[in-house]
């Protein structure tokens, strides 16, 4: 600074062996947010997490700054584009919120990167602005209206829970009827229903073996019908030796602070604090989704215990055994005082 003092601006930590195992084995997708620090220190931590093979939560790189807002977040774009190699952000997906301190960097230091915004966030706003029997019909009737349902096609990570299709793919096969189409190409029929699959490509006309990267129930019905090895079809990100990658090399333990050799750095001061103009909010600001009032915890089929005589069926107010005081009600009674009562005070107060 300008007085020759030297403050805290913001700190970056990405390790290495955490950066080889997102760029070896996991998902082409990263969530981005930022938090507050309450504590000693005060500021805001920003964070980005991956997707391993087993859409377990990874955790890629943070970095602790002042305050939230543009210049720091294009700051901490710019060094997670070196260390993952983002490029241009082509191929890659991007989930945030909507915080506009961090739209404008994306596409600044990531112009083509696939940028989606939490659900959560869109369903709040639209709970905030529309009365309550809009909001349903729009989230129940039509949800492709305003959302779309998947990640683009290469990604190998779904949007929604794919449990469902992954669990019971095999057992739907043997419901569909495959007609070969030429070399590698297949219809697959039910019904009403009809699917084009072409096994070189490893395409579906539904797209969710392109979104997924080990199949759908089409294409394991035509991989079967042609006597295959399901397990050739799926994408090698999730095969075990890549998942093996992504945890092949893990964080070496690290000394405290006070076996740290001694430098001739100067040491930092914390950041100065931020004056603003309004009065500063001391209350979290609440979610549209959150009940308002006090969080209570249910004792329905909670046996009560008297604290005082540990009997079971009633509590200390009301307990039988015990001899509560009587409350007056109105003013209190008038007591006369014997005459022993009054010379035995009027000793006392003479004395005093």
């Amino acid at each position: 600074m300008p007085d020759g003092l030297t403050y805290f601006s913001k700190l970056y930590v990405c390790f290495a062996n955490v950066k080889s195992g997102w760029l070896e084995g996991c998902r082409k997708v990263l969530g981005i947010d930022g938090c507050f620090l309450k504590g000693v220190c005060n500021g805001e931590l920003l964070c980005v997490v991956g997707r391993d093979a087993n859409n377990h939560i990874f955790p890629v790189a943070w970095a602790i700054v002042y305050v939230e807002n543009k210049e720091n977040w294009m700051w901490f774009l710019e060094l997670l584009k070196d260390d993952l190699e983002l490029g241009m952000g082509t191929g890659f997906t991007l989930m945030s919120d909507q915080h506009k301190g961090l739209m404008e960097p994306v596409k600044d230091v990531l112009p083509c990167v696939e940028h989606r915004q939490c659900a959560r966030y869109i369903v709040a706003n639209f709970k905030k602005r529309l009365s309550p029997k809009a909001h349903k019909y729009l989230m129940e009737k039509e949800p492709k209206t305003w959302s779309r349902a998947f990640y683009k096609v290469g990604r190998l990570c779904l949007a929604v829970e794919n449990g469902i299709y992954e669990s019971f793919n095999a057992i739907e096969a043997k419901y569909w009827q495959v007609l070969p189409s030429g070399l590698n190409k297949f219809e697959t029929r039910n019904e009403g229903q009809a699917y084009d699959v072409n096994l070189e490509n490893r395409t579906c006309s539904c797209r969710l073996w392109q979104l997924n990267g080990y199949g759908c129930a089409h294409s394991v019905a035509t991989i079967l019908f042609l006597n295959r090895d399901i397990d050739t079809y799926v994408d090698p990100i999730l095969c075990r030796s890549t998942y093996n990658k992504t945890y092949l090399n893990n964080i070496l333990p690290m000394n405290g602070s006070n076996m740290w050799p001694e430098t001739l750095f100067t040491p930092h001061l914390p950041p100065q604090i931020r004056r603003i103009f309004t009065r500063p909010a001391t209350k979290r600001k609440r979610d549209v989704t959150e009940k308002m009032g006090k969080h209570k915890v249910s004792k329905k089929g909670k046996p009560i215990v008297c604290s005082d005589c540990h009997m079971h069926g009633h509590n200390k107010v009301t307990c039988p055994t015990t001899n509560k005081p009587v409350k007056l009600m109105g003013k209190r009674p008038k007591i006369t005082k014997t005459t022993h009562e009054s010379v035995v005070e009027g000793s006392v107060n003479g004395g005093a």
